[in-house]
């Protein structure tokens, strides 16, 4: 959200379905489906009964937070009750991040719904594997200098190696397959033949 309002930026990554037990249930009432009123500090419910209670406040992790509340005795006789609420008594509440957060997040989660996201989140795995390949072979995440002048040199000299490896790479696969690498050492001993690494240990303690 901040990419998007400071750079207009949009982030494409994939959101967790909201943990609650109602939305992994095909019958239960999730959050997605109650009708959230902002500016009335309201709720409705999906049987159309209103909040009673709109609280700000803090979760565990000290991040803004709404608490909605809903009427007990309406919740209590409610006859849809178990597809909304495992509790015996307390009524149904709703925990939400501020509006901007809310929208942000209900927007992404019906955006990632369509098999055409896949596709567009499949592009991600090109940016992933260089952060991955500049990690293990050229130490990106961590700078020999001081300020941004002087880190600015080796990650231009990184990027730079990158893109020669990669060209080597590129014409190597011409002649080389890259399938037939060198196996390890722990491979190497997974296709022993039949009383090939009884032999192997024996020569060993033999030796």
């Amino acid at each position: 959200m901040t990419a998007q309002s400071r750079h207009q930026l949009e982030v494409v990554g994939a959101l967790s379905a909201n943990a609650g037990w109602q939305s992994r249930a095909a019958t239960g009432y999730g959050l997605e489906a109650f009708e959230v009123d902002w500016e009335a500090e309201t709720a409705r419910c999906p049987q159309g009964s209103p909040s009673v209670r709109w609280t700000p406040g803090h979760d565990v992790c000290g991040d803004p937070v709404v608490r909605i509340r809903f009427h007990g005795p309406t919740c209590r006789a409610c006859e849809v009750r178990s597809r909304c609420t495992a509790a015996k008594n307390q009524p149904r509440q709703l925990t939400v991040r501020p509006q901007a957060q809310h929208e942000a997040i209900q927007a992404a989660r019906q955006r990632q719904e369509p098999e055409t996201f896949k596709a567009q989140y499949a592009l991600r795995a090109g940016g992933e594997s260089s952060i991955s390949q500049g990690v293990r072979r050229f130490d990106l995440r961590r700078s020999r200098y001081s300020g941004l002048a002087r880190t600015h040199l080796p990650q231009t000299s990184n990027a730079t190696a990158m893109n020669l490896v990669r060209l080597a790479d590129w014409f190597r696969k011409g002649k080389v397959d890259q399938r037939q690498r060198r196996p390890g050492h722990f491979a190497r001993l997974a296709p022993l033949p039949q009383f090939g690494r009884a032999a192997c240990l024996s020569s060993a303690t033999a030796a």
